[in-house]
């Protein structure tokens, strides 16, 4: 509410500040000026050109921007429009100014209405700068698995708005850049999983440690995900309610915690079963 009495306050001064200008003599200065109007806009067009083509060489290094990365484009579009819109607020700029408008004047009665907007977008616009820190530290990248708010899933799509973060249960959640204080990337570097079997027969857990450490020696050789030898410990206490069994650690490929942990703990399971150590859950 605040706002749209600052908005309907900056009104009255922007009509004021129309309302002295001699748009007669700014006509007659059209026409005394045409010629040179000409010329400016051919400058403009021409630095407007060069510009861009010299933005699109820097971002183009060896593959054309389109086959290039989402954060890549992203932030070719903004220095795009950056430049875009300072070439086009220069050349109006000088336009009115070679027609003898007050540019000043406009400027200072349309202050209170552009804060008023300010104020109303400034959510927007820390939206868009928290996007651009991300996009330009490579925080995220579309396919990783991340944590973002509590949610656990996959990104989608990073926008200089939101990103949408796809959960385990296939909901597409739209999260605002300015709301992201933390992301936890599961998808970067080695992923440590763990695992604890619980074995029924205390006495029986040596014999269970060296049996699933001569089982899981060779296991890296069979899969590239698994990116060291499972490591196996015991005997190991549980933290929560203090049971006593194996503990099996392994450092695997990021993004496939999941299926080495199914495929360990499943050598695991056949090998205890075959040698007759029963494991409770």
């Amino acid at each position: 509410m605040k706002n749209m009495l600052t908005i309907a306050a900056g009104f009255p001064s922007l009509k004021s500040s129309f309302t002295h200008i001699d748009w007669e003599k700014i006509g007659v200065a059209f026409m005394e000026h045409f010629f040179q109007l000409v010329l400016i806009t051919i400058i403009f067009w021409i630095i407007n050109r060069i510009g861009k083509h010299i933005i699109r060489n820097s971002f183009q290094h060896h593959d054309p921007i389109e086959k290039q990365s989402a954060r890549s484009q992203t932030v070719y579009a903004v220095v795009k429009n950056i430049f875009k819109y300072s070439v086009l607020f220069f050349y109006v700029y000088t336009i009115l100014s070679n027609l003898g408008v007050p540019v000043g004047t406009l400027l200072a009665g349309a202050g209170i209405l552009s804060v008023a907007i300010g104020l109303g977008t400034q959510g927007i616009v820390s939206d868009v700068i928290n996007g651009l820190t991300i996009l330009i530290e490579g925080q995220l990248r579309v396919g990783d698995s991340v944590t973002i708010q509590s949610i656990d899933g996959t990104v989608v799509s990073i926008g200089l708005r939101t990103i949408e973060l796809q959960a385990l249960d296939g909901t597409l959640h739209y999260l605002s850049n300015r709301s992201i204080s933390t992301i936890s990337n599961h998808s970067r570097g080695s992923q440590t999983i763990s695992i604890f079997l619980r074995i029924s027969d205390p006495f029986e857990i040596d014999r269970a440690k060296d049996l699933l450490r001569d089982q899981l020696a060779s296991i890296k050789q069979d899969t590239d995900k698994i990116k060291a030898t499972p490591i196996v410990l015991a005997p190991v206490v549980e933290k929560t309610y203090g049971y006593l069994g194996v503990q099996i650690s392994a450092k695997v490929k990021a993004g496939y915690q999941t299926p080495m942990k199914t495929m360990i703990l499943d050598r695991c399971l056949r090998t205890l079963a075959q040698e007759q150590i029963k494991i409770q859950n």
